[in-house]
């Protein structure tokens, strides 16, 4: 038996590295997953190859960036389920960029989808789990808990999402909805990649990457994930409203 069977899982950026190895965990421990991000060929190739291994997997588009994009995707969600067990908010963008030097739009790009979007589809989906409980979790990040330069932004969205985590797990207990977050450090998939691949000394700032985590190393998706499987499963009854780190020790320093 999977630790995750006959529960109805919905992920969000599942196309990217992270949020493909969660749909195939999730998958591979029984549960029935929909999957949603902005690339509809490659999350379709996905979900091809998810079904052709025999899992309950499904793929819908979705841009997360617009409210009216959040409330299409949870009308379909709303169509396919009565009700939804887990809730895994993985979706999110990064930007590096000076304080001083950072737009007013850049700045809302990054909190609609880092965070704003977030709450938008946590209001909309709780109402599924309120009569039999559920948990949320929600992928923040280490530079939540911790500052880093050059990423006002960023850490404002994902620190918010943090504390956002914690309050939603007070306001939600009554129905049994357990809430917490996920705070990764580094973890070597293609985002990371894409972050650095139009900066000045790549090499230098990816070995800073891997020597800001004490354990000298950048982290695996699956490292990630196996907390986020934790955490959906039974097997974490006890816990809510944290912010978890999953960072190598970069967060202790």
């Amino acid at each position: 038996m999977g630790k995750l069977d006959n529960k109805t899982v919905v992920i969000t950026g599942a196309a990217g590295g992270q949020g493909q190895a969660a749909c195939r965990l999730f998958s591979e421990e029984g549960a029935r997953v929909l999957g949603t991000d902005l690339d509809e060929a490659v999350g379709s190739e996905f979900s091809k190859e998810l079904r052709d291994k025999g899992y309950d997997f499904s793929f819908v588009a979705a841009d997360l960036a617009t409210t009216a994009g959040c409330e299409k995707f949870v009308t379909e969600v709303r169509r396919r389920f009565d009700q939804v067990d887990v809730l895994y908010n993985n979706h999110g963008i990064i930007l590096g960029k000076p304080l001083l030097e950072t737009t007013e739009e850049e700045w809302d790009r990054v909190h609609d989808i880092d965070l704003k979007s977030v709450f938008l589809i946590t209001k909309q989906i709780a109402p599924l789990m309120k009569e039999h409980g559920g948990s949320i979790i929600n992928v923040s990040s280490v530079g939540g808990l911790v500052a880093f330069a050059n990423m006002a932004a960023y850490g404002a969205a994902k620190g918010g999402l943090a504390m956002f985590s914690k309050a939603a797990a007070v306001d939600l207990a009554p129905y049994g909805i357990r809430v917490n977050a996920i705070c990764p450090g580094v973890v070597d998939t293609q985002m990371p990649r894409n972050f650095v691949s139009g900066l000045e000394a790549k090499e230098e700032i990816w070995q800073g990457f891997e020597e800001g985590h004490l354990v000298g190393r950048l982290g695996r998706a699956e490292e990630v994930v196996s907390l986020g499987l934790y955490l959906a499963s039974d097997d974490s009854t006890f816990i809510t409203g944290a912010a978890i780190p999953v960072d190598g020790g970069w967060s202790v320093r």
